[in-house]
């Protein structure tokens, strides 16, 4: 059973129990931002996405920064592909109803993380790039509202 936690608006947090036992958590929240380029003037957010498989403590403990011991980023593959494509849907899902100068960010923290997530670039995600022109995190805009990236034309 799906269960949507939506009290703030700057959270939305989805819970489930998958067919294999697995239990998954998915966090949506937003943070207020500026200066991002091609955007309307007045402010903007951006919607950063944590997936985690575990219980509901564990889920909110490591997505609150709150463990003492933190469980390791660990890729057992007991059934992690159903759970990928389980967050996949919902994030999906998420990206086509974002308001008026939303983004939504994912990012990874290790390599095998960051191959699990190119699939999302058939789905109009772009990448993001640090100073050295690394990729390192996927990015999409709800494209009703934004105004397209102008080329040196």
């Amino acid at each position: 059973m799906l269960r949507v936690y939506s009290k703030r608006r700057s959270e939305y947090r989805l819970r489930e129990q998958l067919p294999n036992g697995q239990e998954v958590n998915l966090y949506f929240i937003r943070l207020r931002t500026s200066g991002i380029e091609d955007a309307d003037p007045e402010i903007s957010y951006q919607w950063f996405v944590g997936f985690y498989i575990g219980s509901r403590k564990e889920a909110n403990q490591w997505f609150n920064h709150r463990q003492k011991n933190k469980p390791k980023n660990t890729v057992t593959g007991n059934g992690t592909l159903t759970a990928l494509r389980w967050a996949m849907n919902h994030i999906l899902n998420f990206a086509g109803k974002m308001n008026r100068n939303e983004e939504l960010i994912i990012g990874w923290e290790e390599v095998r993380r960051k191959k699990a997530y190119q699939f999302l670039r058939r789905y109009g995600f772009i990448d993001y790039y640090d100073e050295l022109g690394n990729p390192t995190h996927l990015g999409v805009r709800n494209k009703e509202y934004w105004y397209p990236v102008k080329g040196d034309g």
